[in-house]
């Protein structure tokens, strides 16, 4: 059963016993009893209060240590659990307790301990036997988590987070703010009945209800809650359909499932009914979008069907039902937690919460990017919007240049332990889009995540790009030089192999580095490469982009090429597919700018490898599994060239950005011969003495490439600069021109 485990409830009737002056006389038995009931229901932080009773009566017994670590752990209070857990793990060393030392990283982390959560967690990493196993995989993450934490410390935040005053937050909890369709902010509150002293008197009273609160300008105005028609329990998070006649929340009856109602926004009858299409398995905070003509729902359960935890699902919403319920694929979800999910439609991006994912503590806040395909690798949307406490429930709106979180670390209202309960805040900027500043994860120019122009002029600085393949991949055992299948793809079934890479190193540290830092890299920047050619062509600009192929050398040259040639086609598959095909008819040359782009192919194989890489097919270890036979299996994206038309023939254009004057440059044009016969580069002639060119002696064969290098010499004025070489040929084109095109600066 999943419950929604909002936040913990104390129970004051249970506390005011704890207070009585003869509460030393209780017996550990009776303390012990009280604090697993409490466990049992939910209500942590008072289960952490009976505990503690126990152990001032038994200090010792470990365990009382363990379970008052665990009840301290669920209801936030991570100073006093870390102590519990390193106490536990130094007593039994893992064997009655294997989860202590764990736990204990997941503790040092949530409070911001770096230097000792990495100690932890590479003795967690050390002593985890099975290396593709969740706390494996949980150790890796947080590992690289503690590095992004550090790296965020250096970067000043570019955001301004505000704590809301009341009456919107209070010494209780509220958490999933959204804006509705009137403007006002909605929001989800645990509250009890309270009475002239501002004290709970009924803790069983306790509901989590929807209240709306509307900015006064002087202040929010005192909440009003959302009356629901036949609800006797908790009510949370709201979301609206797309034309916000309707409301979707969570409703969860005392002692039942929690699963997605549906009632109307407005009017005197709101009668809420389970939404149809979820069947009887839970289901909690939704988020609903218009996505590409359809409705989309995205929601969270942990029914089966997902990789572990509670996990992100999608469905279309039609006629008042869910439709093709599915757990989101992609890079999202894993064997951990992933919460709170929230789509902006605008730029396609997901934003969510996890406690698996690299992040700075507990649950942190990641966006991942709609690739054509899939969701592409998550993003730690970074600080201020992520700390080292808890962080869910994103809500961006681009278009007002902010955004909300909600968190229950250092600095919210707390009555019961600094970090022990949620509270609303709100992020802003004065720029737009909003998300288009977030700070970057390492390396920080590796991630696009909203639309925008991204220069393809200095991204060819970021040239070679790199993007990487499984062995033998796409379709295995062919002599094809095609495939179906695109880029995002491949790399989406690369990623999902992750575990059987893990599973056969010694040492996991080199090949998770790879995958971070490479291979995903790699993915993630041809999404930008997308991005700024779109930009280009719909300036008018025809391209050719430059792709050379690479294989590891398991099989012969011939057959290399051929898997070479099919990798470069799933490249061109991903651009003609992305963002919907926006690309594609600029592929087909039938844009109506007459703008064109091409690939031109140097495919090569084997002959190309780095030496020392196994071909044993008999050491797949080495030969397959290997970072140094991994790092062959790649096609790179070397060069873009810009193309037009000149007075006589063809002309190649390389944009060469800032120029330093006085300081030699060499530029590599391939030259192409599309005709029937030879074709040979008969004379140069440069516009300046500055440029000068260097032509193949040999003639190039039909469909060949020749290297032509320009070399510029930098002797030239400040400012812009255009440099051309005429080249004369024997055939047809009979001349090529090749230009060289940017600024030079001192």
């Amino acid at each position: 059963m999943c419950r929604e485990r909002l936040l913990p409830r104390l129970l004051s009737l249970l506390v005011a016993v704890m207070v009585l002056p003869d509460v030393l006389a209780q017996s550990v038995d009776q303390w012990t009893a009280w604090g697993d009931a409490s466990m049992a229901r939910g209500e942590y932080y008072g289960a952490s209060r009976f505990y503690a009773g126990a152990l001032e009566l038994e200090p010792g017994r470990m365990a009382l240590q363990w379970k008052q670590a665990e009840a301290c752990r669920q209801s936030h209070q991570y100073d006093k659990a870390a102590e519990l857990y390193a106490t536990v793990h130094r007593k039994d060393m893992g064997r009655t307790h294997p989860d202590a030392l764990r736990w204990l990283g997941e503790m040092q982390l949530s409070m911001g301990d770096y230097r000792e959560a990495e100690r932890t967690w590479n003795k967690v990493l050390q002593k985890e036997k099975d290396k593709r196993s969740v706390v494996a995989l949980r150790a890796v993450n947080a590992l690289e988590g503690i590095k992004l934490a550090r790296s965020f410390k250096e970067r000043p935040d570019t955001l301004v987070l505000e704590h809301l005053p009341g009456p919107v937050n209070t010494y209780d909890s509220e958490f999933g703010g959204r804006l509705g369709p009137d403007s006002a902010l909605y929001f989800t509150s645990l509250r009890g009945a309270i009475n002239d002293d501002e004290e709970v008197i009924d803790t069983a009273a306790y509901r989590t209800v929807i209240l709306s609160s509307s900015n006064q300008g002087a202040g929010w105005s005192d909440p009003r809650t959302w009356e629901v028609s036949g609800i006797p329990g908790h009510s949370a998070n709201a979301a609206w359909t797309a034309g916000g006649q309707r409301m979707l929340f969570t409703f969860c009856a005392d002692g039942g499932v929690c699963r997605i109602h549906s009632a109307p926004s407005a009017g005197p009858e709101r009668t809420a009914t389970p939404l149809a299409g979820l069947g009887e398995e839970p289901s909690t905070q939704p988020c609903v979008v218009r996505w590409k003509d359809k409705e989309i729902l995205f929601f969270v359960s942990d029914r089966n069907g997902g990789p572990g935890g509670s996990d992100i699902w999608w469905a279309e919403l039609r006629d008042g039902a869910a439709v093709d319920v599915r757990p989101l694929g992609g890079n999202v979800n894993t064997s951990g937690n992933e919460r709170t999910p929230w789509f902006d439609a605008t730029t396609g991006t997901l934003w969510f919460s996890s406690d698996f994912h690299p992040g700075l503590g507990g649950y942190d806040i990641f966006r991942s990017t709609w690739t054509g395909s899939t969701f592409g690798p998550p993003v730690n949307a970074g600080t201020p919007i992520n700390s080292p406490a808890n962080d869910l429930y994103p809500a961006v709106y681009p278009d007002r240049g902010e955004g909300w979180i909600t968190s229950n670390r250092k600095g919210s209202f707390a009555a019961k332990g600094e970090t022990c309960c949620n509270d609303l805040y709100r992020w802003r900027t004065n720029a737009a889009p909003v998300a288009a500043i977030v700070p970057e994860p390492i390396p920080s120019d590796t991630s696009t995540v909203m639309r925008r122009t991204v220069d393809l002029v200095r991204f060819q600085d970021r040239f070679p790009l790199k993007l990487y393949f499984h062995n033998d991949e796409p379709e295995p055992r062919s002599w094809a030089t095609r495939t179906d299948q695109a880029y995002g793809t491949t790399y989406q079934a690369y990623m999902a192999l992750l575990p059987t890479y893990l599973r056969e190193q010694t040492d996991t540290t080199a090949i998770g580095a790879f995958f971070r830092n490479e291979v995903t890299v790699g993915h993630t920047r041809s999404l930008e490469l997308a991005e700024a050619l779109r930009d280009e062509l719909e300036h008018g600009a025809s391209l050719t982009l430059e792709v050379r192929g690479h294989a590891s050398p398991l099989a012969r040259n011939a057959y290399n090429t051929n898997l070479s040639m099919r990798r470069i086609a799933s490249l061109e598959n991903f651009l003609r597919t992305w963002n919907s095909g926006v690309l594609a008819p600029y592929l087909d040359g039938t844009a109506t700018n007459g703008a064109r782009l091409g690939l031109r192919i140097l495919p090569f194989g084997e002959d190309r490898s780095a030496a020392g890489v196994s071909d044993d097919l008999g050491d797949l270890k080495h030969s397959v599994y290997s970072v140094e036979a991994a790092r062959e299996r790649r096609i790179e994206v070397v060069a873009v060239e810009w193309a037009s038309a000149g007075e006589q023939g063809p002309r190649s254009i390389q944009k060469a950005g800032e120029l330093r004057q006085g300081s030699e440059r060499t530029f590599t044009f391939h030259v192409e011969n599309t005709g029937t016969t030879p074709l040979r580069l008969l004379a140069s002639k440069a516009d300046c003495g500055c440029t000068t060119a260097s032509l193949p002696d040999a003639p190039i064969p039909p469909g060949g490439l020749a290297d032509v290098e320009v070399i510029f010499n930098g002797r030239a004025p400040e400012g812009p600069l255009r440099r051309t070489v005429v080249i004369d040929t024997d055939g047809t084109p009979a001349t090529i021109e090749l230009v060289i095109e940017g600024t030079v600066v001192p």
